[in-house]
């Protein structure tokens, strides 16, 4: 896919957008006859990613249910990017993931916290796991891509390489660690960007068109966006999302406790930041809602996982590696964490 495939792909109406064009109801008589005499493209189907052919009538149907518990959750784990319908309101909601949104073309009306916010073609918006927010009707020439990261897939992906940008790397360790009180958005200035574009262009080429290595290559294309809108950033003066650099330094904690969570105390941790261990204990409490051990004991286990999934090194071998002597409390914590134990991890990625 290029550029000149994209931009068709992405005006193209999808199945629901042609409801709402073509249907003034939702009744169950009007849904069945559409989807009987309307073809249901596949292909564009990858833009809306929460509806699929075996939900069409329900989707159709009820398709204010969604936004009842103001909740939408992720369907994967990852990253995924779909493609906000036109021509409907959107509910007040939040999410359980972090999203970012480009206006590939048009503008873009949504309050965010009771606040109107207007965005034009090329700019972007970041907002964390539980930022309310409800979107005006979007027109025919208003093409809004979303990309929806999980928490999960910016802890294993993005954390470390953006380790040494202070206002992402801020924002997502509060998003990751403080989800029930961070609740903040980061406006970006991006229209007038050269680069931008062309990124979230060749992203997205990747993302509908996949072929060998794509995930590899969009995780790589994120680093560069997220690179390019921290230097736009650079230039811009929102107070309210420069606030957010004041807890940057927990970012060097938690990625230095995940680099060394086989040999980790927290006395060692405090002594490496210069702090004294009880300081250390409450800024971690503060801003992650949990204790030094739960933080040191999740860092483990990921990098448990880690080595479960890329190395041949036995169970045992694991453990040891990240700080577990004990093998039988290493299966037992593991499993609480993940759902099975170690060797029933690992065979799921070798099936």
């Amino acid at each position: 896919m290029n550029s000149f495939e994209l931009n068709i792909f992405l005006r193209e109406h999808t199945f629901f957008e042609q409801f709402l064009l073509t249907c003034k109801d939702n009744n169950i008589q009007t849904v069945k006859s559409f989807i009987q005499n309307t073809f249901f493209d596949k292909n564009i189907l990858k833009k809306t990613p929460l509806m699929y052919e075996e939900n069409l009538e329900d989707f159709l149907i009820n398709r204010k249910n969604q936004f009842e518990a103001k909740i939408i959750p992720i369907p994967t784990e990852g990253i995924m990017f779909s493609c906000h319908p036109r021509f409907v309101e959107v509910f007040e909601h939040h999410h359980n993931y972090i999203e970012m949104v480009y206006v590939y073309s048009g503008e873009y009306h949504q309050i965010i916290n009771g606040t109107n916010i207007t965005m034009k073609k090329g700019e972007v918006c970041i907002l964390d796991t539980n930022v309310l927010h409800s979107i005006g009707k979007v027109s025919e020439n208003d093409i809004i891509v979303n990309c929806l990261m999980s928490k999960k897939h910016l802890d294993d992906i993005l954390m470390d390489r953006l380790s040494g940008n202070d206002l992402l790397s801020s924002f997502f360790i509060r998003a990751l660690y403080h989800s029930n009180d961070f609740n903040d958005y980061i406006l970006f200035n991006s229209g007038e960007s050269e680069k931008l574009p062309k990124l979230m262009e060749d992203v997205l080429c990747e993302y509908f068109d996949k072929s060998l290595c794509s995930d590899e290559v969009i995780n790589s294309y994120m680093i560069i966006i997220f690179s390019e809108l921290l230097r736009i950033f650079e230039s811009q003066t929102n107070s309210e999302s420069r606030n957010l650099l004041k807890n940057a330094s927990l970012t060097d904690i938690v990625l230095y406790i995940q680099n060394n969570c086989k040999d980790a105390t927290l006395t060692s941790v405090a002594e490496h930041f210069h702090f004294h261990p009880n300081y250390l204990s409450a800024t971690i409490k503060k801003f992650t809602s949990n204790n030094f051990t739960f933080v040191l004991q999740e860092a483990k286990l990921k990098k448990a996982s880690f080595l479960l999934k890329n190395s041949d090194i036995s169970v045992v071998e694991v453990a040891s590696n990240v700080g577990y002597e004990n093998t039988n409390f290493f299966y037992k914590i593991f499993k609480k964490y993940y759902g099975c134990n170690p060797t029933e991890y690992r065979k799921k990625f070798l099936a």
